[in-house]
């Protein structure tokens, strides 16, 4: 008959080591000791890379955007996906235009529409930026006050060896500003 021990070793951080000892119950004199030792490795969720969404504003020179203003018309924003180690091998990301979470409401006679509704984006080998997929979104025009909204961007799956994606939110501004009434005088005599 034959026993098993596990123990967990400490290893470089966001590993952990599995160590297995097999031993005999019964063992002939001068044998004993370790009959097979087998040490594997597994990488946390926390250690892997992460990928990151950003937006800017789809010009030959890009400036970073966080948001498209209501009454602004049709406005190009380009979707960015950044690795934070460079993959061995090509990475496709699929994002989702307008996900939900998100609290401006998508469609024809709501908050916005999009030219369309997902952007692949790519990052290649050996590099960590990846390419960039320019979606229109067009904000409605209303005058309802409304604050600030969000539009939501989520990745639809994510790559094997990386975190999962963070959705990332682009600002709808509102442009419309909260009536205040007056009253002049503010007081009145009473007669």
């Amino acid at each position: 008959m034959s026993r098993a021990a596990v123990g967990r070793l400490s290893g470089p951080a966001g590993r952990a080591g599995l160590v297995v000892l097999l031993t005999a119950a019964v063992l002939a004199p001068g044998f004993g000791g370790v009959v097979a030792q087998q040490t594997t490795t597994a990488t946390t969720a926390s250690s892997l890379p992460t990928i990151t969404l950003s937006f800017t504003d789809g010009q030959s020179t890009p400036a970073v955007i966080t948001g498209v203003a209501e009454g602004g018309g049709a406005q190009t924003v380009r979707v960015v996906a950044t690795a934070s180690a460079a993959p061995a091998a090509q990475v496709s990301v699929s994002v989702t235009v307008g996900a939900s979470g998100g609290t401006a409401v998508k469609g024809a006679g709501n908050d916005y529409t999009t030219s369309t509704d997902s952007v692949m984006l790519t990052i290649n080998t050996g590099v960590t930026s990846g390419s960039s997929g320019d979606i229109t979104i067009t904000p409605g025009s209303d005058d309802r006050v409304e604050g600030e909204e969000y539009i939501r961007f989520a990745a639809a799956l994510t790559p094997a060896g990386y975190q999962d994606i963070t959705p990332a939110s682009l600002r709808l501004v509102d442009d419309d500003d909260a009536i205040v009434l007056s009253l002049s005088p503010g007081a009145v005599m009473e007669h």
